[in-house]
Protein backbone atom coordinates (compact mmCIF):
# COMPACT_ATOMS: atom_id res chain seq x y z
CA UNK A 1 0.00 0.00 0.00
CA UNK A 2 2.95 2.33 0.94
CA UNK A 3 5.09 2.06 -2.47
CA UNK A 4 1.27 2.20 -4.14
CA UNK A 5 0.57 5.59 -2.37
CA UNK A 6 3.98 6.56 -3.05
CA UNK A 7 3.82 6.26 -7.13
CA UNK A 8 0.52 8.16 -7.27
CA UNK A 9 2.03 10.83 -5.43
CA UNK A 10 4.67 11.56 -7.21
CA UNK A 11 2.69 11.58 -10.19
CA UNK A 12 0.46 13.70 -9.45
CA UNK A 13 3.33 16.28 -8.25
CA UNK A 14 5.05 15.85 -11.61
CA UNK A 15 2.00 16.58 -13.97
CA UNK A 16 0.86 19.80 -11.63
CA UNK A 17 4.44 21.21 -13.34
CA UNK A 18 6.17 21.29 -9.53
CA UNK A 19 8.37 19.21 -8.18
CA UNK A 20 8.75 16.71 -5.15
CA UNK A 21 11.55 16.83 -3.03
CA UNK A 22 12.51 13.53 -1.19
CA UNK A 23 14.92 13.40 1.60
CA UNK A 24 16.61 10.04 0.18
CA UNK A 25 15.47 6.49 -0.96
CA UNK A 26 13.29 4.09 1.09
CA UNK A 27 13.85 0.81 2.55
CA UNK A 28 13.99 -1.68 -0.87
CA UNK A 29 14.49 1.08 -3.45
CA UNK A 30 17.51 0.10 -5.85
CA UNK A 31 19.42 3.10 -7.37
CA UNK A 32 22.32 4.45 -8.77
CA UNK A 33 24.42 7.85 -8.40
CA UNK A 34 25.73 10.11 -11.16
CA UNK A 35 28.15 12.56 -9.44
CA UNK A 36 29.98 15.43 -11.28
CA UNK A 37 32.98 16.90 -9.68
CA UNK A 38 34.75 19.63 -10.42
CA UNK A 39 38.46 19.87 -11.26
CA UNK A 40 38.41 22.79 -9.03
CA UNK A 41 36.66 21.52 -6.46
CA UNK A 42 33.67 24.21 -7.25
CA UNK A 43 32.04 25.80 -9.58
CA UNK A 44 30.22 29.52 -9.04
CA UNK A 45 27.70 30.83 -10.61
CA UNK A 46 26.76 35.09 -10.29
CA UNK A 47 23.20 36.72 -11.28
CA UNK A 48 23.18 37.27 -15.23
CA UNK A 49 22.03 41.20 -14.17
CA UNK A 50 24.92 41.36 -11.67
CA UNK A 51 26.33 44.77 -12.76
CA UNK A 52 29.29 45.49 -10.35
CA UNK A 53 32.44 46.42 -12.30
CA UNK A 54 35.11 44.28 -11.29
CA UNK A 55 32.60 40.85 -11.92
CA UNK A 56 32.66 41.83 -15.58
CA UNK A 57 36.62 40.77 -15.32
CA UNK A 58 35.86 37.44 -13.46
CA UNK A 59 33.55 36.07 -16.00
CA UNK A 60 35.39 37.77 -18.78
CA UNK A 61 35.04 35.55 -21.73
CA UNK A 62 33.20 32.96 -20.14
CA UNK A 63 29.62 32.33 -20.03
CA UNK A 64 28.03 32.84 -16.90
CA UNK A 65 25.40 30.22 -16.64
CA UNK A 66 28.21 27.12 -17.24
CA UNK A 67 27.02 23.76 -18.54
CA UNK A 68 28.25 20.93 -17.06
CA UNK A 69 27.87 17.17 -18.22
CA UNK A 70 27.31 14.02 -16.37
CA UNK A 71 26.91 10.93 -17.80
CA UNK A 72 23.92 8.36 -16.65
CA UNK A 73 22.24 4.88 -17.09
CA UNK A 74 18.42 5.08 -17.79
CA UNK A 75 17.45 1.28 -19.05
CA UNK A 76 15.21 0.09 -16.12
CA UNK A 77 14.49 3.36 -14.40
CA UNK A 78 11.29 4.29 -12.58
CA UNK A 79 12.21 8.04 -11.29
CA UNK A 80 15.20 10.27 -10.66
CA UNK A 81 16.26 13.13 -8.39
CA UNK A 82 18.94 15.56 -7.86
CA UNK A 83 21.03 16.82 -4.59
CA UNK A 84 23.45 19.40 -4.91
CA UNK A 85 26.44 19.94 -2.60
CA UNK A 86 26.37 23.99 -2.17
CA UNK A 87 27.33 26.99 -0.35
CA UNK A 88 24.51 29.64 -0.31
CA UNK A 89 26.98 32.56 -1.38
CA UNK A 90 25.90 35.78 -0.72
CA UNK A 91 23.27 36.34 1.66
CA UNK A 92 20.26 36.87 0.34
CA UNK A 93 21.32 35.38 -3.07
CA UNK A 94 18.04 34.49 -4.46
CA UNK A 95 16.61 32.08 -7.72
CA UNK A 96 19.21 29.10 -6.78
CA UNK A 97 18.12 27.00 -9.65
CA UNK A 98 19.23 24.44 -12.19
CA UNK A 99 18.04 23.38 -15.22
CA UNK A 100 18.49 19.40 -16.86
CA UNK A 101 18.77 19.38 -20.85
CA UNK A 102 17.53 22.65 -22.10
CA UNK A 103 13.91 21.61 -19.68
CA UNK A 104 12.49 24.34 -17.20
CA UNK A 105 14.30 25.78 -14.14
CA UNK A 106 14.10 23.62 -10.62
CA UNK A 107 14.54 25.25 -7.65
CA UNK A 108 17.78 23.85 -5.38
CA UNK A 109 16.22 23.10 -2.12
CA UNK A 110 16.99 25.65 0.81
CA UNK A 111 16.59 25.01 5.01
CA UNK A 112 14.12 24.73 6.62
CA UNK A 113 12.64 26.10 10.27
CA UNK A 114 14.21 29.60 9.66
CA UNK A 115 12.06 32.38 11.07
CA UNK A 116 12.19 34.05 8.11
CA UNK A 117 12.94 33.90 4.74
CA UNK A 118 15.47 30.98 4.46
CA UNK A 119 17.85 33.16 1.72
CA UNK A 120 18.69 35.51 4.42
CA UNK A 121 20.43 32.60 6.39
CA UNK A 122 23.87 31.75 5.87
CA UNK A 123 23.73 27.85 4.19
CA UNK A 124 25.42 25.24 3.56
CA UNK A 125 24.09 22.21 2.24
CA UNK A 126 25.37 18.86 1.60
CA UNK A 127 23.72 16.27 -0.08
CA UNK A 128 20.83 15.48 2.03
CA UNK A 129 18.47 17.90 -0.11
CA UNK A 130 17.49 15.76 -2.87
CA UNK A 131 14.10 16.85 -4.99
CA UNK A 132 12.86 15.57 -8.08
CA UNK A 133 13.57 15.41 -12.09
CA UNK A 134 11.22 14.25 -14.56
CA UNK A 135 12.33 11.07 -16.39
CA UNK A 136 11.63 12.94 -19.60
CA UNK A 137 14.31 15.39 -18.73
CA UNK A 138 17.22 12.53 -18.81
CA UNK A 139 18.72 11.12 -21.90
CA UNK A 140 20.80 7.91 -21.67
CA UNK A 141 24.34 8.86 -21.78
CA UNK A 142 25.52 12.63 -21.58
CA UNK A 143 23.35 15.42 -20.11
CA UNK A 144 23.71 19.33 -19.62
CA UNK A 145 22.69 20.79 -16.24
CA UNK A 146 23.04 24.54 -16.22
CA UNK A 147 22.80 26.84 -12.68
CA UNK A 148 21.76 30.37 -12.28
CA UNK A 149 20.74 32.38 -9.76
CA UNK A 150 18.83 35.65 -9.51
CA UNK A 151 19.75 39.12 -7.13
CA UNK A 152 20.26 39.35 -2.99
CA UNK A 153 16.97 39.94 -1.91
CA UNK A 154 18.09 41.07 1.33
CA UNK A 155 21.32 42.54 3.07
CA UNK A 156 22.04 43.87 -0.49
CA UNK A 157 25.61 44.76 -2.25
CA UNK A 158 24.52 43.62 -5.61
CA UNK A 159 26.17 40.86 -6.11
CA UNK A 160 24.24 37.53 -6.26
CA UNK A 161 26.29 34.80 -6.13
CA UNK A 162 26.70 31.34 -5.17
CA UNK A 163 28.98 28.18 -5.20
CA UNK A 164 28.55 24.66 -6.11
CA UNK A 165 30.25 21.74 -5.09
CA UNK A 166 29.23 18.89 -6.87
CA UNK A 167 25.81 17.61 -7.67
CA UNK A 168 23.88 13.90 -7.86
CA UNK A 169 21.60 12.39 -10.32
CA UNK A 170 19.82 9.79 -8.18
CA UNK A 171 18.27 6.99 -11.15
CA UNK A 172 15.80 4.48 -9.17
CA UNK A 173 15.16 0.81 -11.17
CA UNK A 174 12.96 -1.49 -10.73
CA UNK A 175 13.74 -3.96 -8.39
CA UNK A 176 14.19 -6.76 -10.80
CA UNK A 177 17.64 -4.94 -11.68
CA UNK A 178 20.56 -7.44 -10.53
CA UNK A 179 21.88 -6.11 -7.42
CA UNK A 180 23.12 -6.98 -4.14
CA UNK A 181 20.97 -6.92 -0.97
CA UNK A 182 21.23 -7.55 2.68
CA UNK A 183 19.41 -7.33 6.22
CA UNK A 184 20.65 -5.51 8.98
CA UNK A 185 20.88 -8.02 11.60
CA UNK A 186 22.55 -6.01 15.08
CA UNK A 187 20.87 -4.47 16.49
CA UNK A 188 17.53 -5.95 16.69
CA UNK A 189 14.16 -4.33 16.99
CA UNK A 190 13.59 -3.15 20.47
CA UNK A 191 17.10 -3.47 21.05
CA UNK A 192 18.68 -1.00 23.90
CA UNK A 193 21.98 0.11 23.26
CA UNK A 194 24.65 1.71 25.27
CA UNK A 195 27.72 3.76 23.92
CA UNK A 196 29.75 2.57 21.00
CA UNK A 197 27.52 -0.22 19.96
CA UNK A 198 28.33 -2.41 16.92
CA UNK A 199 26.24 -2.08 14.23
CA UNK A 200 26.44 -5.03 11.53
CA UNK A 201 24.69 -6.50 8.20
CA UNK A 202 23.98 -10.04 6.52
CA UNK A 203 24.40 -10.07 2.58
CA UNK A 204 21.31 -12.00 1.36
CA UNK A 205 21.73 -11.97 -2.43
CA UNK A 206 24.87 -11.38 -4.80
CA UNK A 207 27.45 -11.56 -1.50
CA UNK A 208 30.38 -11.48 -4.00
CA UNK A 209 29.50 -8.65 -5.45
CA UNK A 210 29.39 -5.92 -2.34
CA UNK A 211 31.71 -3.26 -3.16
CA UNK A 212 30.97 -1.17 0.16
CA UNK A 213 28.19 -0.91 2.98
CA UNK A 214 27.23 2.48 4.60
CA UNK A 215 25.30 2.43 8.09
CA UNK A 216 22.95 5.24 8.62
CA UNK A 217 20.09 6.03 11.24
CA UNK A 218 17.11 7.91 12.37
CA UNK A 219 17.95 10.26 15.14
CA UNK A 220 18.34 13.18 16.80
CA UNK A 221 21.70 15.17 16.08
CA UNK A 222 23.23 17.92 15.21
CA UNK A 223 22.01 19.34 11.57
CA UNK A 224 25.28 18.10 9.56
CA UNK A 225 23.09 18.17 6.33
CA UNK A 226 22.33 21.96 6.95
CA UNK A 227 18.77 21.53 5.96
CA UNK A 228 17.38 22.79 9.23
CA UNK A 229 16.22 19.13 10.80
CA UNK A 230 17.79 17.80 14.15
CA UNK A 231 15.68 14.75 13.92
CA UNK A 232 16.29 12.76 10.26
CA UNK A 233 18.12 10.55 8.18
CA UNK A 234 22.08 11.86 9.21
CA UNK A 235 24.32 11.89 6.92
CA UNK A 236 26.31 14.38 4.63
CA UNK A 237 28.39 13.98 1.25
CA UNK A 238 31.71 15.99 0.13
CA UNK A 239 31.62 15.33 -3.67
CA UNK A 240 29.20 12.47 -3.42
CA UNK A 241 31.05 10.65 -0.75
CA UNK A 242 29.59 9.85 2.12
CA UNK A 243 30.45 11.69 5.53
CA UNK A 244 28.49 11.89 8.97
CA UNK A 245 26.90 8.82 9.48
CA UNK A 246 27.08 5.58 11.46
CA UNK A 247 30.45 4.36 9.56
CA UNK A 248 31.09 2.38 6.59
CA UNK A 249 32.62 -1.50 5.74
CA UNK A 250 34.15 -2.19 2.65
CA UNK A 251 34.84 -6.38 3.64
CA UNK A 252 32.93 -9.56 5.98
CA UNK A 253 32.01 -9.04 8.17
CA UNK A 254 30.20 -5.88 7.27
CA UNK A 255 30.32 -4.36 10.56
CA UNK A 256 30.93 -1.08 12.37
CA UNK A 257 31.85 0.43 15.75
CA UNK A 258 29.70 3.40 16.25
CA UNK A 259 31.39 6.14 17.61
CA UNK A 260 28.90 8.24 20.18
CA UNK A 261 30.79 10.10 21.99
CA UNK A 262 29.32 13.37 21.52
CA UNK A 263 26.10 11.41 20.05
CA UNK A 264 22.98 13.20 22.25
CA UNK A 265 21.25 11.29 24.38
CA UNK A 266 18.05 9.96 22.77
CA UNK A 267 14.17 10.68 23.89
CA UNK A 268 12.85 8.96 21.10
CA UNK A 269 13.49 5.38 19.35
CA UNK A 270 15.90 5.55 16.75
CA UNK A 271 15.84 3.53 13.36
CA UNK A 272 18.93 1.86 11.55
CA UNK A 273 19.14 1.07 8.28
CA UNK A 274 22.00 0.25 5.88
CA UNK A 275 23.14 1.22 1.65
CA UNK A 276 24.73 -1.68 -0.20
CA UNK A 277 26.64 -0.77 -3.03
CA UNK A 278 27.89 -3.40 -5.36
CA UNK A 279 30.58 -3.47 -8.04
CA UNK A 280 28.16 -2.55 -10.76
CA UNK A 281 27.27 0.74 -8.77
CA UNK A 282 24.16 -0.50 -8.01
CA UNK A 283 22.42 0.59 -4.42
CA UNK A 284 20.18 -0.93 -2.53
CA UNK A 285 18.36 0.12 0.75
CA UNK A 286 18.20 -2.12 3.40
CA UNK A 287 15.02 -3.27 5.49
CA UNK A 288 15.15 -0.27 8.82
CA UNK A 289 15.31 -1.88 12.09
CA UNK A 290 12.83 0.26 14.07
CA UNK A 291 12.37 0.83 17.92
CA UNK A 292 15.68 0.99 18.70
CA UNK A 293 16.89 2.63 21.85
CA UNK A 294 19.73 4.24 23.02
CA UNK A 295 20.20 4.58 27.13
CA UNK A 296 24.07 5.24 28.30
CA UNK A 297 24.51 3.46 31.63
CA UNK A 298 27.71 5.31 32.68
CA UNK A 299 27.19 9.37 31.54
CA UNK A 300 24.58 11.47 30.01
CA UNK A 301 25.47 13.45 26.67
CA UNK A 302 22.52 16.72 26.12
CA UNK A 303 22.75 18.84 23.51
CA UNK A 304 21.22 22.17 23.52
CA UNK A 305 20.28 24.05 20.15
CA UNK A 306 20.26 27.61 19.54
CA UNK A 307 17.72 30.18 19.93
CA UNK A 308 17.45 34.14 18.73
CA UNK A 309 19.83 33.04 15.72
CA UNK A 310 20.11 36.04 13.96
CA UNK A 311 19.46 36.63 9.21
CA UNK A 312 22.69 36.96 8.42
CA UNK A 313 25.09 35.66 11.38
CA UNK A 314 28.34 36.88 10.33
CA UNK A 315 31.38 39.39 11.41
CA UNK A 316 34.17 41.35 9.90
CA UNK A 317 35.60 44.55 10.25
CA UNK A 318 34.82 45.02 13.97
CA UNK A 319 31.18 43.64 13.79
CA UNK A 320 29.61 41.27 15.97
CA UNK A 321 26.50 38.88 15.71
CA UNK A 322 24.81 36.56 18.96
CA UNK A 323 22.27 34.19 19.64
CA UNK A 324 21.52 32.12 22.67
CA UNK A 325 21.48 28.93 24.10
CA UNK A 326 19.33 28.02 27.46
CA UNK A 327 20.14 24.99 29.58
CA UNK A 328 17.10 23.88 31.86
CA UNK A 329 19.10 21.69 34.11
CA UNK A 330 21.27 21.74 37.07
CA UNK A 331 25.15 21.59 35.34
CA UNK A 332 26.75 20.55 38.92
CA UNK A 333 27.57 17.34 37.25
CA UNK A 334 28.86 19.03 34.13
CA UNK A 335 32.30 16.68 33.33
CA UNK A 336 32.82 18.13 29.90
CA UNK A 337 31.35 20.27 27.27
CA UNK A 338 32.08 21.80 23.55
CA UNK A 339 30.44 23.70 20.71
CA UNK A 340 29.68 22.11 17.54
CA UNK A 341 29.02 24.85 15.19
CA UNK A 342 28.73 24.63 11.47
CA UNK A 343 30.66 27.62 9.78
CA UNK A 344 31.85 28.55 5.89
CA UNK A 345 35.33 30.82 6.16
CA UNK A 346 35.71 30.54 9.62
CA UNK A 347 39.28 31.02 9.67
CA UNK A 348 41.47 33.70 8.32
CA UNK A 349 44.40 33.51 5.68
CA UNK A 350 46.25 37.04 7.03
CA UNK A 351 46.99 35.22 10.80
CA UNK A 352 44.46 37.95 12.27
CA UNK A 353 41.50 36.18 13.81
CA UNK A 354 37.38 35.25 13.78
CA UNK A 355 36.66 34.90 17.37
CA UNK A 356 33.84 33.32 19.38
CA UNK A 357 32.98 33.87 22.79
CA UNK A 358 30.66 32.33 25.79
CA UNK A 359 28.91 34.72 27.94
CA UNK A 360 31.86 37.09 27.48
CA UNK A 361 34.47 34.48 27.24
CA UNK A 362 36.83 33.82 24.03
CA UNK A 363 36.66 29.94 23.55
CA UNK A 364 38.24 29.96 20.30
CA UNK A 365 39.97 32.48 17.36
CA UNK A 366 41.50 29.61 14.96
CA UNK A 367 39.13 27.30 13.52
CA UNK A 368 37.20 26.59 10.46
CA UNK A 369 38.85 26.94 6.97
CA UNK A 370 38.87 29.97 4.55
CA UNK A 371 36.76 30.40 1.72
CA UNK A 372 35.23 26.55 3.07
CA UNK A 373 32.99 25.09 4.87
CA UNK A 374 33.62 23.68 8.26
CA UNK A 375 32.14 21.87 11.36
CA UNK A 376 34.00 21.89 14.65
CA UNK A 377 33.96 20.80 18.01
CA UNK A 378 35.10 23.77 19.75
CA UNK A 379 35.90 22.75 23.50
CA UNK A 380 34.06 24.79 26.25
CA UNK A 381 35.38 25.00 29.72
CA UNK A 382 32.57 23.89 32.15
CA UNK A 383 32.83 26.63 34.21
CA UNK A 384 31.59 28.76 31.23
CA UNK A 385 28.12 27.49 31.02
CA UNK A 386 25.43 28.63 32.88
CA UNK A 387 21.91 26.54 34.01
CA UNK A 388 19.72 29.18 32.02
CA UNK A 389 20.40 31.12 29.02
CA UNK A 390 24.07 31.44 27.69
CA UNK A 391 25.01 34.20 25.05
CA UNK A 392 27.34 32.69 21.98
CA UNK A 393 28.84 35.78 20.31
CA UNK A 394 30.63 36.32 17.02
CA UNK A 395 33.78 38.83 16.59
CA UNK A 396 35.95 39.84 14.35
CA UNK A 397 38.15 42.72 12.86
CA UNK A 398 39.28 40.35 9.62
CA UNK A 399 38.98 42.50 6.66
CA UNK A 400 38.29 39.58 4.07
CA UNK A 401 35.43 37.53 3.86
CA UNK A 402 33.55 37.37 6.92
CA UNK A 403 32.94 34.89 9.67
CA UNK A 404 29.28 33.07 8.46
CA UNK A 405 27.88 30.95 10.82
CA UNK A 406 25.37 28.61 9.31
CA UNK A 407 21.60 28.11 10.17
CA UNK A 408 20.14 26.60 12.28
CA UNK A 409 22.92 27.96 14.19
CA UNK A 410 25.66 26.36 16.90
CA UNK A 411 24.45 23.25 19.87
CA UNK A 412 26.16 23.14 22.95
CA UNK A 413 27.33 19.72 24.45
CA UNK A 414 27.70 18.67 28.15
CA UNK A 415 28.17 15.51 29.10
CA UNK A 416 27.45 14.71 32.96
Amino acid sequence: MHKIFKTILIATVLFSGTFLIHSQPEPGDVYKEFTFIPESGSFSELDPDCKREFTEEMWINKPRMVIKTVNIELENSVKAEMSVEYWGGHIGTSGQKFKVNGNEWIEIPQPENTPSNPLCYHRTLLGNNHVSVPLEYLKEGRNEIQFTCGPQICYNFNFGFYWIYSFTIRIYYYSSVPHAEGKVITPAEGKVLDDYPEISLEITENKSSVRCVDFIGFYEDFDWEGNGNFSQWHFQTRYGKMYKHIGSSNKEPYSVTWNTKWLPDQNKPMRIAAIITDTNGYCFLSNAIDNVLFKRTNRKVRMYTSYDVPEAFAARIGQEKKCAIDIGEDIENARSACLLVSTWSGKCNDGSAHEILINGRRISDNFGRFHDYSFDYLSVPVDVILQGKNEIKIHSLFEGHGLEVNWPGPVLLVEF
